[in-house]
């Protein structure tokens, strides 16, 4: 009997198109350390690295939202296509951009992030025409979730070695030139280029952060996203107290493959239950699954295979919520209401990384117990706006 993932990997169009998203994606994960390491090597601060970076990743979250949009009224061919364009222009700039000048480095850094090209939402308001909804749909959510871990696994390796072959500079330009072509190849895909806009049938479009129920959908994304920007600086500050910076990449792969591991379950045997009833209950896990991490005194290899734990429940979590965000939004407004996902959690990791960043600053030998406290206490009480008792005022058979 066929799985639903291979019966989806089958469905045509679905492999050219995730393939070709995720090569779009690539900047967002490179661009973080591609900043920083331009900004280091002209001899320029940390402030103003952080700054770049800062402008990119709240830009991005303003423009998702704004993109997504677009694409609801206008179809997304033209939209990717703008985007693409600009969001690599934004790339070209902030590498023509020297320390010296840092009002250029932070335009490129605003037109980047404002014109990302709005590649996942696209995808996943695709899915639920590629593929009939129950378990085909629910095991492309997932396999769609597991396969953003490869990108955020690959785009610092490409960044390293994109350094390593064009310099700080040209890696930019590399950068640009991926995002570039997998958004152009992906706008080019025929079920992409003929996906209409759907038409209101009534009334102005609006958008769908007005719904009550959406809005805990973002909160809960804010508290999944929180701990991610957690680990970032727990991995550092772990490997910097046992004298092995090095260890923060590995606990960060392993973290990675812990989610790898969650997609591939959760895709090849996905749940029957709807997820209204699951959502709280895997963002419960989620946060149990980081709390471990807390033991800073653990050995190194036992600390790292924490790291794959915490990874695990990440993919799940965030397949109930692509289902989720499809089943309680009008079509026209789908795309809108996934980009406001992906700028939630984006938004939670940013917050998460400021947070264990103070925390590094004043808690000292004990900073990683604090930390992970604080993720793990964030993501729960986030988790409780999702109770199924507050997010089934939609009608049950739309939740099934």
């Amino acid at each position: 009997m066929t799985s639903p993932l291979g019966s989806v990997l089958r469905t045509p169009h679905t492999v050219y198109l995730l393939v070709t998203s995720l090569v779009g994606r690539l900047p967002t994960a490179m661009a973080a350390l591609a900043i920083v390491q331009l900004v280091r090597l002209q001899g320029g601060d940390f402030a103003l690295a952080g700054s770049m970076t800062a402008v990119y990743v709240v830009a991005g979250a303003i423009g998702q939202p704004l993109l997504g949009r677009w694409i609801d009224s206008a179809g997304q061919t033209l939209v990717l296509v703008v985007s693409g364009v600009a969001g690599a222009a934004g790339f070209v700039v902030m590498a023509a951009s020297t320390a010296d000048a840092p009002a250029l480095g932070l335009a490129g850094a605003l037109l980047s992030g404002l014109a990302t090209a709005p590649l996942e939402p696209a995808l996943r308001s695709l899915w639920p025409r590629l593929v009939p909804d129950g378990p085909q749909l629910k095991a492309a959510f997932s396999l769609d979730a597991g396969a953003q871990e490869l990108v955020f696994i690959a785009g610092p390796l490409l960044t390293v070695l994109g350094i390593t072959a064009f310099g700080a500079t040209g890696n930019l330009l590399f950068a640009a030139a991926l995002g570039l072509g997998g958004t152009l190849a992906f706008a080019l895909d025929r079920f992409s280029r003929t996906m209409e806009p759907v038409a209101v049938e009534s009334g102005p479009r609006r958008s769908p952060v007005r719904d009550g129920v959406f809005r805990r959908v973002v909160l809960f994304q804010f508290g999944v996203g929180f701990p991610l920007g957690m680990i970032t600086i727990a991995v550092t500050a772990y490997g910097e107290q046992r004298g092995l910076p090095e260890l923060a990449g590995w606990a960060l792969s392993a973290n990675a493959v812990g989610a790898l591991i969650g997609a591939t379950v959760s895709a090849l045997r996905p749940s029957a239950l709807p997820p209204y009833r699951l959502l709280a209950g895997y963002g419960a896990l989620l946060a149990l699954g980081y709390l471990p991490l807390a033991l800073f005194g653990a050995p190194e290899i036992v600390w790292v295979l924490l790291a794959v734990l915490a990874g695990v429940m990440l993919p799940p979590t965030l397949a109930q919520v692509f289902e989720f965000v499809q089943k309680i939004t009008r079509p026209q407004e789908l795309t809108e209401a996934n980009a406001w996902a992906v700028s939630a959690i984006n938004v939670g990791a940013a917050g998460g990384t400021v947070a264990a960043g103070l925390i590094a600053e004043v808690a000292g030998g004990t900073s990683i117990l604090w930390m992970v406290l604080t993720a793990v206490t964030v993501t729960a009480a986030c988790s409780l706006a999702v109770l199924p008792g507050r997010v089934s005022r939609v009608p049950i058979d739309a939740l099934k």
